[in-house]
């Protein structure tokens, strides 16, 4: 039987091999390669695994940066093992595109120190890769007196369409969910903010630029616009506070952030522009209700674009509500003592500011947490790193969630 120092070999060797398969969303590459490979590793462990493949049809729906992932199937990976009250683990392997400026290959993982670089080492395949090496010990331990789901998908980088399609259309339901997202040891992901993401559209109009009183220039007319709107509606997201533990105050609170790309549909330096779009990501709490967020919302933007003498269009794109697990959930008291069994520290309670597919299961009723290896600040970073003892401190709590799952002691 292996020893300790031997699963955690495993975890960094399947490490490895997931990050040489460059998964990247948009638009969604080599998926089948990353789903083949993680389903015969479940089935060498004794898993029955099945290849849920996601219809293109729905993707056509729901996918964002639709048509691009026409001929590019996705599949997700779900294996089980037992019977009984059901844990359930869930990863994604796409990894959003690396950028421009890496020190090291984004594709080849390298070892510096404690550091191993590559996309995707934090966010989530070193998560993934730690997941397999607990299931492993726990199969290989005889610990496993109930049912184990694994679900390994793709799309989450954009909305979580393959956990969606899980739930919606596959309908599985299990007891608890563990998600291996990034939180690092000693934090327990217990839900996240939702968002409301789009396009505001000011509409002016378009005149030649050396007429400038002509036209109306919809680009200055977003300024005014903007310049209306930040103060009045930060004021009233300041105003709300999030009961859930967060990692600072800040977080606490609704946010809203605006321009992650602007622009004129002329690009043309001589044309006073009579359209100008921008973006909104708006973040909800769990104590918001998201339907009236968007009314909320472009309420504001039309008494701004009102003051400015402009029409605007909201437009949005994508909808999450926010999503948590009871504080006193089972499966976040039970994470919580794994931790402190393993590690001898008492873990962190946070709702993330970021989403990860947890929504998805709250929205039929299953409780769960995130917990994963990682480095905070690392995700969807350049020369996007996670440390070796990051990976063996997750995978002796995830060993030891596993066996308390089953009825083990205290561990103590």
């Amino acid at each position: 039987m292996m020893k300790m120092e031997e699963y955690l070999n495993y975890a960094l060797e399947m490490l490895f091999e997931l990050v040489r398969i460059p998964t990247v969303n948009p638009p969604g590459e080599n998926y089948e390669r990353a789903a083949k490979l993680l389903k015969d590793k479940l089935e060498e462990m004794g898993f029955e695994v099945e290849l849920i493949e996601v219809p293109e049809d729905y993707l056509d729906r729901t996918y964002p940066y639709s048509p691009r992932h026409r001929g590019k199937p996705r599949f997700i990976v779900y294996g089980s093992l037992g019977k009984g009250k059901t844990l359930h683990f869930n990863g994604h392997y796409d990894v959003v595109p690396p950028g421009d400026g890496w020190r090291h290959d984004p594709f080849t993982p390298t070892v510096e120190g404690d550091r191993i670089y590559g996309r995707g080492t934090t966010d989530m395949k070193g998560g993934i890769a730690t997941a397999l090496a607990a299931l492993k010990y726990a199969v290989e331990h005889d610990m496993i007196n109930y049912r184990v789901e694994v679900a390994f998908v793709p799309d989450e980088e954009s909305g979580g369409m393959g956990t969606r399609y899980l739930m919606e259309e596959v309908g599985i339901r299990p007891d608890y969910v563990v998600i291996p997202e990034p939180t690092s040891h000693r934090l327990i992901g217990i839900g996240h903010k939702g968002f409301a993401r789009g396009v505001v559209k000011v509409i002016g109009k378009q005149g030649h630029a050396s007429r400038p009183w002509k036209a109306v220039n919809a680009f200055e007319k977003a300024c005014e616009l903007v310049v209306d709107f930040l103060p009045r509606y930060w004021e009233v997201l300041r105003g709300r506070k999030t009961e859930f533990p967060v990692e600072d105050e800040n977080s606490a609170h609704p946010s809203i952030a605006l321009g992650g790309y602007a622009e004129s549909p002329t690009k043309k330096d001589n044309i006073i522009p009579g359209e100008f779009y921008f973006s909104f990501d708006r973040r909800i709490i769990p104590e918001e209700n998201a339907t009236e967020v968007v009314e909320e919302l472009e309420r504001f933007l039309r008494e701004s674009a009102s003051k400015a003498g402009v029409g605007v269009e909201v437009d949005v794109k994508s909808l999450i509500e926010a999503s948590a697990t009871p504080l006193d959930s089972p499966i976040v008291k039970l994470a919580q003592k794994a931790v402190k069994n393993a590690l001898g520290i008492e873990p962190t309670l946070m709702l993330n500011a970021g989403r990860y597919d947890l929504v998805y299961y709250r929205r039929f009723g299953v409780e769960g947490i995130a917990y994963g290896p990682g480095v905070r600040g690392q995700a969807h970073a350049i020369d996007e790193y996670t440390t070796v003892g990051e990976i063996e401190s997750v995978l002796k709590a995830y060993m030891e969630l596993l066996r308390l799952f089953g009825g083990g002691g205290d561990g103590d």
